[in-house]
């Protein structure tokens, strides 16, 4: 991993301890192998949208090579590839589309967000700098799940992805299987695994790791779904392996953080 990658993946690690037990239980010493692709969250403001976050990778020779419409999530993404090293990770960056959304959603993104500094190296792995309610976070919730989400934890890795291809002993089916088999939580949106071989891509994801949040108006910390683990298995369409996404299926994907998946 590159030193960026490295320091993502650390940050990472710290609140989604379901890396530490899929690597056991696959025996896997090799961290790269979660490396199909990285995915991070934001909203579609200047100083922190699509474009912002995009900046270190394109300093790093990344290039956006596809775009992406989730309407009724209210999202557009984008995924970028690394035009010098074809074994440098995919970036995949969603945003929330603010001006689709309620003006209390709005608000109160604009009103938080406004305290990050512009997006850099260090930017990506902050995290949030304020403090947050459980009453607002509930509001949102009610409306977009991702922009809770965004509420509690800010600009951070949302999560990173085990490239299947790299397993000698699994497919996506075997290891979804041996996986649930061990007491890993799957998220069966849209079924276990999304995709299929005709269309270059099969997915599928852990349920988010839950972290305990302090909220300033509650006496005790609650468990708030944090970040998860993606599994991605590309097959060949005209003799070239799929290296984009499928919207259908990350629509479910990203509900892995969705907290009634997590109770």
């Amino acid at each position: 991993m590159g030193k960026l990658i490295q320091k993502l993946w650390g940050n990472y690690n710290e609140i989604t301890p379901s890396v530490k037990k899929i690597k056991s239980i696959l025996k896997l010493n090799d961290d790269y192998i979660f490396t199909d692709h990285i995915a991070f969250r934001s909203i579609n403001t200047h100083n922190y949208g699509i474009e912002r976050i995009c900046k270190p990778f394109l300093d790093l020779g990344y290039r956006i090579k596809d775009s992406y419409s989730f309407k009724e999530k209210k999202l557009r993404a984008i995924h970028l590839e690394n035009i010098f090293s074809q074994n440098s990770p995919k970036i995949f960056i969603s945003e929330l589309l603010l001006n689709q959304c309620s003006a209390f959603v709005r608000n109160q993104l604009l009103n938080v967000f406004y305290k990050l500094d512009f997006i850099n190296e260090n930017t990506l792995t902050a995290g949030r700098n304020w403090k947050v309610y459980y009453s607002i976070y509930k509001q949102l919730e009610k409306e977009s799940e991702y922009a809770a989400w965004l509420y509690v934890h800010g600009i951070r890795v949302n999560h990173f992805t085990l490239d299947v291809n790299k397993l000698k002993k699994y497919t996506i089916e075997s290891l979804c299987n041996t996986l649930r088999c061990l007491g890993v939580s799957l998220n069966e949106s849209g079924g276990i695994i999304k995709g299929d071989n005709f269309k270059g891509l099969k997915q599928a994801s852990t349920i988010a790791d839950k972290v305990l949040v302090d909220f300033e108006d509650l006496y005790h910390k609650v468990k708030i779904p944090s970040c998860y683990v993606e599994f991605a298995e590309r097959h060949l369409i005209n003799d070239n392996y799929f290296n984009g996404f499928l919207v259908k299926s990350a629509d479910k994907i990203f509900e892995s953080t969705n907290r009634i998946f997590n109770y």
